[in-house]
């Protein structure tokens, strides 16, 4: 990541999906430039800023920049997320100022080719054959549903043809005996049970046709219920019950309002809203909300970072003023509640790069120069201090520098 002060190419660019005139490949935005759906065994953006280079690291999935670096397309592997499963591969931007941007995507459907010969319509009627089959125990597999389908028609075929004999001689014999009332109430079951049994037998078909929910709007709606679940359950997680923070630095984010790791989501990523006197939210001219303060975006403006600066200069004044948090505590207190936020509740899109920039920070008050230099993983955090390794704020409050 690029320490230069101000706007880095990567905050500034802008990415537009490519959708080629294919039914069975399509992107839809879920949140613009951060995290994207898309179906098929390919996605292609356009980017406002050329990339000088990009790579996915997770297995099934390979990113290249095309022309001038305006065009990232990304290839999966037929087994990256086959048919009822979604993956999440993570697509890393490098731009020329050595700014990184990271994009979710999350995939479905990549086992399905473009130049496959099955119209997509009949998507909706195969899942249900395969929803059958495995009732009754077979493979849902090409096989499997072949094999469910003869056994299916044989075993319809043999009850056809048993019932129609004895049906035909059983009527036979009572046209014979026309004269008696019974008979002809008889003949009504037998033709309302011949109707109901028609019935029963096709009732699939016309079930299937009913069937008109694409698999691509199930999969995005079963993302879409999963993001919610993880956010519900991240509002619930106290800040006191996170390794790391403990009751007594929690009591003094309570006092601002920061009481959940999803209250630090919140606060960290996207900053607070400005509210008039009736609680209402300030909006400017152009009818755009306006913010107290935009989150660590507005911490990293300050050049040095030191304490005094944090205390005199930022959002962080009532928690850091004399007898409560020092500077690198609050700090640390918001790296690890964006960690629980990444490791527990799959919220990577919206925190990794945040909360980097908070580990920047932590090492730029701690004198460590050489930290922006370090290796680190994509996909998990630095390694944390461990139980027997000195804190800074060890017993919660102290006085400030």
């Amino acid at each position: 990541m690029n320490d230069t002060a101000g706007p880095t190419e990567a905050s500034q660019v802008r990415l537009t999906p490519d959708i080629p005139d294919a039914d069975c490949v399509s992107i839809e935005t879920v949140e613009s430039d951060e995290t994207y759906n898309t179906s098929g065994t390919f996605a292609t953006f356009s980017l406002s800023q050329p990339a000088e280079s990009v790579r996915v690291n997770e297995p099934g999935a390979e990113a290249t920049v095309i022309g001038d670096g305006s065009v990232v397309r990304v290839e999966y592997g037929p087994d990256a997320a086959p048919r009822d499963s979604v993956s999440l591969f993570s697509l890393e931007l490098y731009f020329a100022d050595e700014s990184t941007k990271t994009v979710e995507l999350y995939a479905t459907n990549t086992d399905v080719s473009a130049n496959t010969r099955i119209d997509p319509s009949y998507l909706g009627f195969i899942e249900y054959v395969e929803g059958k089959a495995e009732e009754e125990g077979y493979e849902t597999n090409p096989d499997g549903l072949e094999a469910y389908v003869t056994d299916t028609e044989e075993r319809a075929q043999f009850l056809e043809g048993l019932w129609t004999d004895q049906i035909n001689t059983f009527i036979s014999l009572r046209i014979a005996q026309l004269f008696s009332p019974l008979d002809w109430i008889a003949l009504i079951a037998v033709i309302a049970g011949l109707s109901l049994f028609a019935m029963r037998k096709h009732e699939w078909v016309l079930r299937a046709q009913q069937i008109a929910t694409s698999k691509a709007a199930l999969a995005r709606e079963a993302v879409r219920q999963e993001h919610e679940k993880q956010r519900n359950a991240a509002a619930k997680h106290a800040l006191e019950e996170v390794e790391g923070i403990g009751r007594n630095d929690a009591r003094y984010w309570k006092n601002v309002g920061i009481e959940t790791v999803d209250d630090m989501i919140q606060v960290a990523c996207r900053g607070i809203v400005a509210v008039d006197e009736d609680g209402h939210i300030v909006q400017d001219e152009n009818g755009n909300d306006v913010f107290e303060h935009h989150g660590v975006d507005d911490l990293k403006t300050l050049d040095p970072i030191t304490e005094k600066g944090l205390r005199e200069k930022t959002w962080l004044k009532p928690l850091i003023v004399e007898g409560r948090l020092r500077a690198t505590t609050a700090l640390s207190n918001i790296e690890r509640a964006l960690l629980t936020a990444e490791r527990d509740y799959s919220r990577g899109n919206e925190v990794r790069e945040t909360r980097m920039q908070v580990q920047e920070m932590i090492a730029e008050l701690r004198g460590e120069r050489e930290f922006a230099n370090a290796k680190t993983s994509t996909y998990g955090p630095r390694e944390l201090p461990s139980a027997d390794t000195p804190r800074d704020n060890a017993s919660g409050a102290t006085g400030a520098d």
